[in-house]
């Protein structure tokens, strides 16, 4: 089973100490987020820190800070596919995680820009060997609810109906209650991709802050909090999965400001997941 860490895990870090890190805690490659120095260095850059460090990059994944140039991005990433897909291509990687929109309605506005947008990228790449992979959204607070796509059903039937991948994120499941093994049901066939990661209970006054969700409730180290991500890993191994699995942390649980144990931390999710699957 492969193991990919997203380089969004040590977002402050350079790239380079990124890769270098993710080789020696004993990853088979990594999932780029999309950042300034990605973006400044170039693809060949990307690709020649996969060859020097012999990490794969598996997937793209569309910044996680609104920078210059993708101001907008979190409410739809319909626009910036075109720059997204390029930076997908240009470093090797197969597949583009994205993000849905926010929106109520998939037939005006921005839920149907994302639509057509999605569906005219899909229609590109016919061919072309790039995937784009939808990924299912968290619950942050009551304004997530009525959001198009959110429900794991609705959004394979989206995927079968203009043949998209789907990658799946464990902890965004468990923000709306949801079982992950049933719902991993609805992404099997059309799985490309698993963000793995666990979510922990935290404090009322930390839920009334969704900002700080992604930090300390949602992406937490694998064992950590109350998923059953052992289950789930196993289900995969006996199922055939073949894409990666991909280690999405928050840099605060891995203490990304000491090196040390963020490497420490990420060489034991690693054994975490490698358990699993024996």
């Amino acid at each position: 089973m492969k193991l990919s860490l997203s380089t969004g895990s040590l977002y402050p870090y350079p790239l380079r100490a990124i890769f270098a890190i993710a080789q020696r805690a004993g990853f088979d490659g990594v999932e780029l987020v999309i950042g300034p120095e990605a973006e400044l260095r170039g693809g060949a850059y990307v690709r020649r820190l996969s060859k020097e460090y012999s990490l794969a990059v598996y997937s793209t994944h569309p910044p996680l800070v609104q920078y210059p140039g993708w101001r907008g991005s979190f409410r739809s990433v319909a626009p910036f596919l075109p720059r997204a897909l390029k930076m997908t291509q240009d470093v090797g990687a197969t597949t583009l995680v994205i993000h849905l929109p926010r929106s109520r309605d998939a037939n005006v506005g921005v839920g149907r820009e994302f639509v057509e947008g999605v569906v005219a990228a899909r229609a590109r790449l016919n061919g072309a060997g790039t995937r784009l992979a939808l990924e299912n959204r968290a619950y942050f607070t009551e304004h997530s609810n009525g959001l198009i796509f959110s429900a794991p059903a609705e959004l394979r039937a989206f995927a079968d109906a203009h043949d998209l991948a789907m990658t799946l994120d464990t902890a965004h499941i468990g923000t709306w209650g949801l079982e992950l093994v049933e719902a991993y049901a609805s992404f099997r066939e059309r799985l490309v991709n698993v963000h793995l990661s666990d979510l922990c209970d935290v404090t009322a006054r930390v839920e009334q802050q969704p900002r700080l969700h992604s930090y300390v409730k949602q992406h937490q180290l694998p064992g950590a909090g109350k998923l059953p991500l052992r289950e789930l890993i196993r289900l995969l191994a006996q199922d055939g999965y073949a894409g990666p699995i991909t280690l999405e942390l928050s840099p605060t649980a891995l203490s990304f400001w000491n090196p040390r144990a963020a490497e420490r931390k990420l060489r034991e999710s690693v054994e975490f997941v490698r358990q699993a699957v024996q």
